[in-house]
């Protein structure tokens, strides 16, 4: 058997001496010559270890203060508890129900236990489960950003300063150097109007972003990224059509009748319903020119193309990440974009993807 390292024996006679005297966040440690004349051990040994521990975020160093304990890890091994924070319930939400067996089937391989916690869109829940799972001494965290993160993040941050292992999910916080897992919406845009303009011969799309204005995700914000850029590129165009879905039934018709083919991009799959519902308030129907392609693929029975994110594996992808980060929690960051698959009905109640 391997001999244990020097500053490895005493980070965890020091852990043990927070959990034996019941320390919490932002209590006092001994300082560098008590643990010294304590645990026996050089000044070199004990400089190592406390940088290791700072680095990991078990304690923090504050200049002239002295050493304080920031975070209380759990036991090693088999004991680790993470925990999985989502915007909305499953229920409703394929994406989330995806994520959760993606995140499932990596945590249990690894042996580690894991609970769900749901916002359900409040910004104010969202910051107070992860406070409660902070207390709670859960040893990192998957995050599903709500909607409307990029008004306060000031929780992100601190876990950020903190050293916190904690993954994003789906969205992230630009500027914010996390790791994160996303799907590479650029580059799906860029192949549905592809699509579109080639195989379908649409003169003109549109793009429908959600139906809630105030979302500012990033992952909404790189789909119409992605389709003003593909607009560009395509047709050389320096301003893409976009409308919200009551404008777009307003003005669908006239679309129709301007140009030969026109194409609809919707922000996401449940936009379909909606999209039915105003068209049949309006006494419409789509126009035969008119082709729909929806987002992030909702529904078993495909009834237009759509995009498939595999979510599964987004939230496979983001347990692995934490999983690595709870073994070495000084590893650099993880940031991973997800390619994707364009979906098509083939008639029959099926679908097939594209290569």
């Amino acid at each position: 058997m391997a001999t244990k390292k020097k500053y490895e024996a005493l980070r965890e006679k020091i852990i043990a001496h927070i959990k034996k005297h019941d320390l919490k966040q932002n209590d006092q440690l001994p300082t560098v010559r008590d643990l010294i004349e304590k645990f026996h051990y050089s000044y070199a040994t004990v400089h190592r270890t406390l940088i290791e521990m700072e680095n990991e975020g078990t304690i923090t160093k504050q200049h002239g203060k002295g050493l304080y304990v920031n975070r209380i890890p759990s036991k090693s091994g088999h004991n680790k508890n993470v925990a999985l924070i989502i915007p909305k319930d499953f229920s409703a939400h394929r994406i989330m129900l995806d994520v959760l067996s993606g995140v499932r089937s990596a945590l249990e391989k690894a042996n580690i236990s894991f609970i769900v916690s749901i916002s359900n869109m409040s910004h104010e829940k969202e910051k107070e489960t992860i406070a409660k799972l902070l207390a709670k001494q859960v040893d990192g965290m998957i995050i599903f950003l709500e909607d409307h993160y990029k008004e306060d993040y000031s929780h992100i941050t601190a876990l950020k300063q903190s050293k916190y292992p904690f993954v994003l999910i789906d969205r992230y916080i630009p500027g914010l150097e996390t790791d994160y897992v996303v799907i590479n919406n650029h580059d799906a845009m860029a192949r549905v109007c592809s699509y579109l303009k080639y195989n379908r011969s649409c003169d003109e799309i549109v793009f429908v972003p959600s139906n809630d204005s105030s979302i500012a995700a990033s992952s909404s914000d790189e789909k119409q990224l992605g389709f003003r850029s593909a607009i560009k590129m395509l047709y050389g165009k320096e301003r893409a059509t976009v409308l919200m879905l009551e404008e777009l039934v307003n003005k669908l018709n006239v679309l129709c009748k301007t140009y030969n083919n026109v194409g609809v991009c919707l922000n996401h799959d449940t936009m379909l319903r909606d999209f039915q519902q105003e068209l049949e308030t309006a006494k419409m129907t789509i126009p035969a020119n008119c082709h729909i392609f929806g987002y992030d693929r909702s529904f078993d029975n495909t009834t237009y193309p759509t995009v498939e994110q595999f979510n599964d594996e987004m939230g496979r992808k983001a347990a692995e990440i934490l999983i690595e980060k709870l073994k070495h929690p000084t590893r650099p960051v993880t940031q991973l974009r997800l390619n994707t698959k364009l979906v098509f009905p083939n008639g029959t109640g099926g679908f097939q993807m594209d290569n």
